[in-house]
């Protein structure tokens, strides 16, 4: 039972299915991720899956360099992940391993939280690879008021002003996927560069879907 509905928190089959007043209303937009995040850690603690490494750094938010779509809210995230090593429920799934994690943007822009699963591959000695798929919760704006729609010139310019600055995300609810090379330090402790996408994908939101990319680096540490 526990695995089961650990499996479907990280996998968000009861969070895309929240009403939108239970995530909006009842969760602050700037917190909601703890929740996910939280609920998912507590769940697979119980279920007696043990931390196998914890990975901190800094992120490069909606960032023009890997062409993403607006560049609205370019800034500095802090970033963080807590990853399981893999579970007997995960073994059918090539050695997946289930992880938590999130962001806190520097600049007040959008934080995001929420988990999934991780495959590595090792290459080298001491070079590897991963990808991560998952859903997240964020603290962005689902979409913005439309200019057309204002009556007054002053209400016109702070609606074009907002979308000129805000990314429209489409939903409160995203899939990330995060593709990460790394250097092997020692046994414990390595060195990596991540890319990361997050949309709705045209699947669980819409019409609007901007998304970010956002790139980075970070120690990873495994215990």
């Amino acid at each position: 039972m526990v695995s089961s509905l650990c499996i479907n928190i990280v996998m968000g089959r009861y969070m895309s299915n929240l009403p939108k007043f239970f995530i909006d209303s009842v969760f602050s937009r700037r917190f909601s991720f703890l929740f996910i995040a939280l609920l998912t850690f507590f769940l697979c603690r119980a279920e007696g899956v043990y931390a196998d490494e914890v990975r901190v750094g800094v992120s490069v938010h909606d960032s023009k360099f890997f062409k993403g779509k607006t560049g609205k809210e370019e800034s500095l995230s802090v970033t963080g992940e807590y990853i399981w090593d893999t579970p007997g429920w995960l073994e059918w799934v090539w050695g997946a391993r289930p992880y938590i994690g999130g962001t806190v943007n520097a600049k007040g822009e959008t934080h995001h939280g929420g988990g999934g699963i991780m495959w590595r591959k090792s290459f080298f000695h001491n070079v590897y690879g991963d990808y991560s798929f998952g859903l997240v919760m964020h603290s962005g704006h689902i979409r913005t008021p439309n200019p057309s729609e204002a009556t007054t010139d002053e209400e016109i310019n702070i609606r074009q002003a907002r979308r000129a600055s805000e990314i429209e995300f489409g939903s409160r609810v995203l899939f990330r996927q995060n593709l990460a090379l790394g250097y092997r330090f020692s046994k414990e402790l390595a060195g990596e560069i991540t890319f990361e996408h997050l949309s709705h994908g045209n699947i669980i939101g819409g019409p609007e879907n901007e998304g970010s990319n956002n790139f980075g680096a970070r120690i990873a540490y495994r215990f």
